[in-house]
């Protein structure tokens, strides 16, 4: 079975159905990015959660496994660079993409959340084929 997404219809592509169901978590303050998230998401098969600051993204990784964790650099009580040295610290393995708001001319963003052990980086507003891509890396 397949999913088609795209902006326009002859610009559409087909992505696969899960056959086992993977697990996402979005840690952002902002309701929009997970509505997005699952919008986009949940029909291809992905159980989407939600934590909408740092101290509740900890909790939430240290209780359960995520096939992959979107952290956004800007929240409550935890920023997401703190948040993402204590998920390396209690699971070293977990794949994560820091997400921000805005462009980084001199990728000084890139390299520190790659250095904290961030699998990849993601710049707001992102359209749908690059969080497509990055979900495409989740094994």
């Amino acid at each position: 079975m397949h999913c088609r997404y795209g902006r326009r219809r002859g610009d559409q592509r087909e992505i696969p159905m899960l056959e086992e169901k993977k697990t996402v978590l979005i840690v952002d303050n902002e309701q929009g990015f997970h509505d997005l998230f699952r919008f986009v998401l949940e029909p291809l098969g992905f159980e989407v959660h939600s934590a909408y600051d740092g101290t509740d993204g900890l909790e939430r990784v240290r209780k359960q496994n995520y096939s992959i964790v979107f952290l956004d650099v800007h929240m409550p009580k935890m920023t997401g660079p703190e948040l993402l040295k204590e998920i390396k610290k209690i699971k070293p393995g977990q794949f994560v993409v820091m997400m921000s708001s805005g462009s980084d001319p001199k990728q000084a963003f890139e390299r520190t959340a790659k250095e904290l052990g961030a699998a990849d980086c993601m710049f707001k507003p992102f359209d749908i084929e690059q969080l497509m891509t990055h979900i495409s890396r989740v094994k």
